[in-house]
């Protein structure tokens, strides 16, 4: 059985088109609840600005590197083009024993010097259908871990073995792919209905960052974005649904418990998300020669409600609890829960989304399979009603617009959701 526990350059972020099969390229946009796919013919597509991808007839992709300046993706002067991925450059450099200077972070202290003694509360999930006591108890402590916390990790939580398992395996075969093949969904637009790409997930320019990644929309499966979701490998799109619908009721199911530890109907969590957005995101992490000088994914906080999160049995996730940063334990059959921003402006700032970032280690690849659950994207996101007060802590916003910001921004932490408090 798997062991599984949690968890480019420098111009402005625009709609980019992707490179489809038959020659097709793809756009989108957001009406209302919907996300919509627009299809044109193009035989060539500008995908991010000193990277093209041409389509050809046998549905092949062409990489064609142009060298400039600039910190984030380009080319460095020594022919390295780093917008190809971690992975591509340790293919391209196997004895690396140097961290480039384009990834060395200023950080306070080592990552490798965080704190490892405590641990993130764990749930029991069966509770929530025990006994009227047994339920009202687990919800007290569901809703108490979001409170002192922001993280819990949950067991006895439903979903399959081999779900989990599959999914992991597909995630893993998908970065063995080649380049061409991956760089095939590259994409600069962070609202994008999948992306490949390394780094930060911002277009801007910031310093790099030892992570490659997929990210793509998941529920409710419009086909026309379905079909977006890689072909190959051959059983991503079936292995990687199947995976989600189970995460979506995983995600319900806590939503309602939290909405009754909050004082609201069972129901308000999944009410207020409408028909809801879902975004997975895959994230490599390789091993990395000086993982004291770097991070895999810099400190922030996440943009929805829930995100549930599972990893391949290498650990690398760290919280900031009390101040301090503290390593999250890998334990089998578990998932780990985390409060995003838009939980946290329900509650009126009762449950706070928390500050984590992803460190990397020397001897072993991690992968990590985040999935987030956030309201449908024209939402105006706000206290909700009965917990509203006379003065609220967070201005309006329309959720397109806090994930755009939140995306976009390098500078990372909670400084989206800072800016939005009165």
């Amino acid at each position: 059985m798997q062991k599984m526990s949690i968890f480019r350059s420098p111009t402005p972020a625009s709609m980019q088109s992707m490179c489809m099969p038959r020659s097709m390229s793809a756009k989108v946009a957001f009406t209302n609840t919907q996300v919509h796919f627009l299809a044109a013919n193009s035989p060539s597509v500008r995908v991010g600005s000193g990277m093209a991808l041409k389509c050809s007839s046998s549905d092949t992709a062409q990489i064609d590197s142009i060298a400039s300046s600039g910190e984030h993706g380009r080319d460095n002067g020594g022919g390295i083009d780093y917008r190809k991925g971690v992975k591509s450059l340790l293919e391209s450099a196997p004895h690396l024993q140097k961290l480039p200077s384009e990834f060395v972070l200023q950080l306070d202290q080592s990552p490798m010097d965080a704190a490892g003694g405590s641990d993130i509360p764990t749930i029991d999930l069966s509770g929530l259908d025990g006994s009227p006591e047994r339920k009202a108890s687990t919800i007290k402590a569901i809703g108490d871990a979001c409170e002192e916390w922001g993280f819990f990790r949950v067991k006895n939580h439903g979903i399959d073995d081999k779900v989990i398992a599959e999914m992991l395996e597909v995630i893993e075969e998908f970065f063995g792919l080649s380049l061409e093949e991956k760089m095939k969904y590259y994409s600069e637009d962070v609202l994008s209905p999948i992306r490949y790409g390394t780094s930060l997930n911002t277009p801007l320019a910031h310093k790099l960052h030892w992570r490659d990644y997929l990210r793509h929309y998941g529920h409710p499966f419009p086909e026309n974005i379905f079909q977006l979701w890689p072909d190959n490998p051959p059983q991503y799109r079936n292995v990687a649904k199947a995976y989600l619908v189970e995460i979506w009721k995983l995600t319900m199911k806590l939503g309602g418990a939290i909405s009754q530890s909050l004082g609201l109907e069972e129901e308000y969590f999944e009410k207020s998300l409408g028909e809801g957005v879902q975004i997975l995101a895959c994230n490599y992490y390789p091993p990395c020669p000086e993982p004291n000088k770097t991070l895999g994914l810099a400190a922030h906080s996440d943009h929805g409600g829930l995100t549930i999160l599972m990893e391949n049995g290498v650990e690398g996730l760290q919280i900031k609890h009390a101040g301090t940063w503290v390593s999250v334990h890998d334990v089998p059959s578990t998932f780990v829960v985390n409060v995003g921003d838009y939980l946290e402006i329900l509650s009126n700032g009762k449950y706070k989304s928390i500050e984590h970032r992803a460190t990397v280690n020397q001897h072993k690849t991690r992968i990590s399979v985040a999935v987030g659950h956030g309201p449908e994207m024209s939402t105006i996101v706000k206290p909700a009603t009965p917990l509203a007060k006379e003065t609220d802590q967070y201005r309006a916003v329309t959720y397109k617009d806090y994930v755009k910001l939140q995306q976009s921004i390098t500078s990372r932490g909670k400084n989206a959701l800072e800016k939005l408090k009165i």
